[in-house]
């Protein structure tokens, strides 16, 4: 008995020394970006939900705005965000702990590493002694753009030991196309570890969302048996909203409704609904292995699968936002997409993902459509619509719609659901009568219990570790695998424009993977003259002058551009010297001015090559043969103002023993001394090259010389003569020609590509004192012939 009083003694002091001297978890949240769009929609709302939820005496939360802002700025920004935060009317718990937490909401100026500096010594300084463990999350509410930057802050001045543990937050855009996002990734995971990253997709949150797959566990013996090709005729995937892009229209013409939402938050949900059941429901490790088994089972959705829309004022609104309009005609902002699996299970079903802006509803749901392996012969007439077409179905409507509230829909032909216990069932009322082509009376309905808001639940997962709510690295590159084929070529078509609120001629088929409008309307009303007046094509391009028009118009005035050149050279210097890039493009030129420009002052002129390839001058593959049958030959050019370049030294070509590249590099000082060409034509290949420059080539670098030997493929001798940036940069005038919808491609890179990117050489182009034009077809604008 004495033994027995002394072990509870002693089991009560180890109890107390517990409590008393248990570690106490304190949290920092900074939203860097907190007094930006997204902090203010959702975010500190969603923060005061966390406090009110979360907080007590053992688990403390402090949360700090951080922007680039001055502290007084930011300190009344943040105040009036905080002074329109409120609870529900109802929540005395959440109304007692506000005041509470707007104390222990701060903001910071956080623009350079100093300042994160400052910020984080501050908050590991505060618990010291050792009793309280740290945490620190940073909640990247920024552009994508400043994500490295901030990451590098973060990693480099946040570290300190008193911490025990450090989070980053992404939004996306995960990257642009699969190299960007591959990029982003290898960047964040130099500095943070796959734990400590949580990229948000803010559809993972939505409370429907997160019920499918319990949805589907809860009733498995009967519906997975259901969920393949045999039963299930299509899988239909749909984000429709009435509101459009105005005030958005930058970001909209760099991502388009295929980055904004089919690449992500629709594709997550067709994982969810069509992957394999993981044996362990609650199971994060388990969940992701499935989805990413099943993502790489998705076929890369190809240029025949997918359709694309834009609401017809979206080029006005572009047009009052924005100078350069360039890309705003092919940007989409309605797009239907087929995507089909490579399994067993789901071979040869079609999984339709659409969505689109200015819609007739606003409504997003999961619709699974179920083939019908009964016939009706008698009594069907006024039936309760169980032999109507698709009778039977499964809806996760995931927001909005003409339901009273987003939930679950089953068809009473399908089967009775068993209700998971996140969800309730409720009679079906609804003002339409009509719902995804039933009565409502023909479903079993069912809601979520607690219907947060998302972000609301992305702050509760971020703080309490429920990982299925983000997005892993893996994750983002195998949606990017199915993807990046059909957004990082560009459109070959315009998309189809439609009206406001009745996108009727948006219908469209589904057969034999492929997919086309019902309506066969004409995609845009413009001839050629009219786009090229029209307001979308920019007056610039890469900084430079842009002249954009149908093929022979384009030909006839960089034709009118170099005799302009030529009589202003001839008028004040009495030469002429012009240098012809190779290829066929110049051909069309050549008999351009053969042709029409017979008052040419070619008697003045002199021919220089901008670039030659290691063949005799009479092989059809020489570029001075071209030069010489499409041009020279009809010409009254003087025999000794030709210069072709040196790469046959008897029979030696382009040998380095026979120093061509210095002959014809001597040949222009002697004849040109101060290095000034008066117009240097130029083309751009299909992997960005210009004159015999190629990608990664060691001669942009080049600046000692004006001439040298090049190669165009790695690993090979060298096999072509070429101008130097040095000299084409130095030109009085540089006429850059694209020609040809095939070139659409590397003129859309182009367009967003840094000014010297050694992956494209025709980037290192500029006239340094003088002027750069571009010629660009509208074939090679648009990807697409008129």
């Amino acid at each position: 008995m004495q033994k027995m009083k002394f072990a509870i003694a002693a089991g009560l002091h180890v109890c107390l020394f517990l409590v008393c001297f248990a570690k106490h978890q304190h949290t920092n949240i900074v939203i860097v970006g907190g007094i930006g769009d997204l902090a203010k929609k959702y975010l500190w709302h969603s923060a005061l939900q966390l406090y009110a939820k979360s907080y007590n005496e053992n688990n403390t939360i402090s949360f700090y705005a951080g922007a680039r802002v001055i502290e007084d700025e930011g300190n009344v920004v943040l105040n009036k965000i905080l002074d329109r935060i409120l609870c529900d009317t109802d929540d005395k718990h959440c109304h007692k702990l506000r005041p509470k937490f707007i104390r222990n909401s701060h903001y910071v100026m956080l623009k350079k590493g100093y300042h994160y500096e400052t910020l984080c010594k501050k908050l590991s300084s505060e618990y010291e002694n050792g009793l309280t463990s740290v945490r620190q999350i940073f909640y990247f509410s920024i552009p994508s753009s400043a994500y490295q930057s901030v990451a590098e802050f973060v990693n480099e001045h946040c570290r300190h030991e008193n911490v025990t543990s450090t989070e980053i937050v992404l939004e996306k855009p995960f990257g642009l196309d699969k190299s960007s996002a591959k990029l982003q990734v290898d960047t964040i995971n130099s500095y943070f570890s796959g734990s400590e990253v949580k990229r948000v997709d803010h559809y993972l949150a939505k409370s429907v969302t997160k019920q499918i797959l319990k949805f589907r566990f809860s009733n498995r013996d009967r519906l997975e048996r259901l969920l393949n090709n045999k039963f299930v005729d299509r899988v239909e995937i749909v984000m429709k909203e009435r509101i459009g892009v105005k005030g958005r229209i930058d970001f909209y013409d760099q991502t388009g409704v295929v980055r904004d939402v089919m690449q992500n938050h629709l594709s997550e949900l067709l994982a969810l609904v069509a992957m394999e059941m993981p044996n362990n429901v609650s199971s994060s490790s388990h969940i992701e292995k499935n989805k990413l088994q099943f993502l790489k089972q998705i076929r890369p959705v190809s240029s025949n699968a997918i359709l694309t829309g834009q609401y017809s004022k979206y080029l006005e609104e572009a047009g009052e936002e924005i100078e350069n309009t360039s890309l705003s005609y092919l940007t989409p902002t309605f797009a239907a997409s087929l995507l089909q699996v490579e399994n067993p299970r789901w071979q040869g079903v079609p999984f339709v993902l659409m969505s689109g802006k200015h819609m007739d509803e606003r409504s997003s749901y999961v619709r699974i459509l179920f083939r019908e392996h009964e016939f009706c012969v008698t009594g069907c007439e006024g039936s309760n619509s169980t032999f109507n077409k698709y009778p039977r179905q499964l809806v996760f409507q995931i927001g909005h719609g003409s339901v009273p509230s987003a939930g679950i829909l089953v068809s009473r032909s399908l089967l009775s659901p068993v209700w998971p216990e996140g969800v309730r069932e409720l009679p079906i009322t609804s003002k339409d009568s009509n719902i995804h082509g039933q009565s409502p009376g023909d479903f079993y309905y069912a809601v979520p219990v607690h219907d947060a808001p998302a972000y609301v639940t992305v702050l509760h997962d971020l703080y309490h570790g429920v990982k299925e709510t983000f997005v892993t690295s893996e994750r983002v590159m195998a949606l990017w695998d199915i993807w990046d084929n059909v957004i990082s070529r560009s459109s070959p078509t315009l998309p189809s424009v439609y009206k406001e609120y009745e996108p009727g001629n948006l219908n469209f088929t589904v057969e034999n993977g492929h997919l086309e409008f019902i309506e066969k309307v004409k995609i845009i009303n413009f001839d050629h003259r009219e786009i090229a007046s029209h307001a979308t094509i920019p007056n610039s391009f890469r900084n430079s002058t842009l002249h954009c028009l149908s093929s022979p118009k384009l030909v006839s005035s960089l034709a009118q551009n170099m005799l302009t050149s030529a009589e202003a050279a001839v008028k004040e210097r009495g030469v002429f010297h012009i240098a012809f890039s190779g290829g066929r493009t110049p051909i069309i030129l050549f008999k351009e001015l053969v042709l029409n420009f017979p008052y040419f002052p070619w008697e003045y002129s002199h021919i220089w090559q901008v670039d030659e390839r290691c063949v005799p001058h009479i092989n059809p593959a020489s570029n001075f043969h071209t030069l010489h049958e499409h041009l020279i030959k009809y010409t009254r050019i003087p025999y000794y103002n030709i210069h072709p370049m040196q790469v046959d030294f008897a029979g030696k070509l382009c040998s380095p023993a026979s120093k061509g590249d210095q002959l014809y590099e001597e040949s222009i000082n002697y004849l040109i001394p101060d290095q000034v060409i008066d117009f240097v034509l130029l083309g751009v290949g299909n992997d960005g090259h210009t004159a015999s420059l190629f990608p990664h080539s060691a001669s942009l670098k080049n600046t000692k010389d004006l001439v040298a030997y090049t190669k165009s493929k790695s690993n090979e001798q060298m096999d072509r003569m070429s101008l130097l940036l040095s000299v084409i940069n130095n030109a009085r005038n540089i006429a850059i020609v694209v020609i040809g919808k095939d070139k659409h491609d590397i003129v859309h890179k182009l367009s967003t590509s840094l000014l010297n990117n050694s992956l494209y050489p025709i980037t290192y182009v500029s006239a340094n004192k003088g002027n750069t034009s571009w010629f660009i077809d509208m074939d090679a604008w648009l990807g697409y012939t008129l």
